[in-house]
């Protein structure tokens, strides 16, 4: 059975097989992968990802969810979104997306933090979530303060990504302050 979350505009469900093309595509947009920090540098690591994505959606004791993410209606590949537990810490876990550059500026990403959050808070029980983003993807911080998440810190110059150190930018958000009808 595949698992599914839905919002008013989006589907986000478990990956398959015939997601491996559209994530090779999006993972060769330099556009797309120029702020992601998940190594998807040539096609083995992306059939490596997704197959870990499949492998973990029949997992019984489930930690990672890696969503695909489709239009509602059409069920085109519109990017995918994650909640990962954090194995140490199994009442936290980390929640990001990366959309096709045809979906940015459409309000998708807060559509899927939202849910996420709903999701983590809600069926999953979680204490805490959290994402993170580089310092310079001023979008990505902008999303995850619109949805609540607090700033938490930087993290200075602590990897080399592509072409830049990075600094990477944490927002969270406890239990308790999570409001499902804040918009």
């Amino acid at each position: 059975m595949i698992f599914c979350i839905t919002t008013e505009r989006l589907l986000l469900e478990d990956m398959n097989r015939e997601d491996l093309v559209s994530m090779m595509q999006l993972a060769r947009d330099p556009r797309v992968m120029k702020y992601v920090f998940i190594w998807l540098e040539n096609d083995e690591q992306v059939a490596g990802f997704v197959q870990h994505a499949i492998d973990e959606s029949v997992r019984a004791d489930r930690q990672d969810y890696v969503l695909a993410v489709r239009v509602a209606g059409t069920g085109e590949f519109a990017g995918f979104a994650m909640l990962e537990i954090d194995p140490e810490q199994p009442t936290t876990a980390e929640v990001g997306c990366i959309l096709v550059p045809g979906c940015w500026k459409s309000g998708y990403a807060s559509e899927i933090l939202r849910a996420l959050l709903a999701f983590g808070f809600g069926r999953l029980s979680l204490h805490r979530i959290y994402g993170k983003c580089d310092d310079l993807n001023h979008a990505s911080a902008h999303v995850m303060e619109k949805c609540g998440l607090q700033y938490e810190g930087t993290l200075r110059e602590h990897v080399w990504l592509r072409d830049h150190w990075r600094s990477s930018r944490y927002y969270g958000m406890l239990a308790g302050e999570y409001r499902p009808d804040v918009p």
